[in-house]
């Protein structure tokens, strides 16, 4: 195992709010699920949970949950054993412009903590804008097993992360799109730059 990152996307399916599959909604010309991958760096390997698509890579491993709808807990645990690399980013597909922010999370990794996860300006953990360990994520999620239905907090308690905040001006890459009026203001407000590792807030 070497010290890579891998991409681990969560596509969520149908949502009662959204009304459709949000990772087939378009953002900026692109599907909200192309939009993320294009996102990742070149040469991050990619997993997906959920249905496999045939616009995808061939690079891109697909794999679906056993029972579908058992929540994200259970998505990362359907995917997790395809993840060949050191540390593992958990993204979701409601929010595009979070893998903006992973490379820079690398530099806060250290062989003391679990993985580093942004907090928004009021305090909280963003698990989909976050890097963990692979293997003790693995070991997080035998601990609180059966994983479906669990939830994130629950798997998060588990491990030991270090916290990287965002000012105000830089919550935008964490815009979690829930509903079609999430989608316009997402859209409206683009993803302008991304923040250097200096611009991001008090450790």
């Amino acid at each position: 195992m070497d010290r890579r990152w891998s991409a681990l996307i969560l596509t969520g399916g149908t949502s009662n709010r959204f009304g459709s599959d949000k990772s087939e909604a378009i953002l900026q010309g692109k599907t909200l699920i192309d939009y993320l991958i294009s996102s990742i760096p070149a040469g991050v390997p990619v997993v997906i949970v959920g249905p496999a698509r045939d616009e995808f890579a061939t690079t891109i491993r697909v794999v679906q949950e056993d029972s579908p709808g058992g929540g994200p807990v259970a998505g990362i645990a359907a995917g997790l054993p395809l993840i060949e690399t050191e540390y593992v980013s958990v993204l979701a597909t409601d929010m595009p412009y979070s893998a903006a922010l992973v490379p820079l999370l690398t530099l806060d990794l250290s062989d003391e903590v679990d993985g580093a996860i942004v907090v928004d300006e009021e305090g909280f953990q963003q698990p989909f804008s976050g890097i963990y360990r692979t293997l003790v994520l693995k070991r997080a999620l035998e601990e609180i097993a059966p994983v479906s239905g669990q939830s994130m907090r629950k798997l998060l308690n588990q491990l030991h992360v270090t916290h990287v905040k965002l000012s105000a001006d830089e919550t935008h890459l964490l815009v979690d799109i829930d509903t079609p009026e999430d989608l316009i203001k997402a859209s409206v407000d683009s993803l302008a730059r991304i923040p250097t590792r200096n611009e991001i807030g008090n450790r």
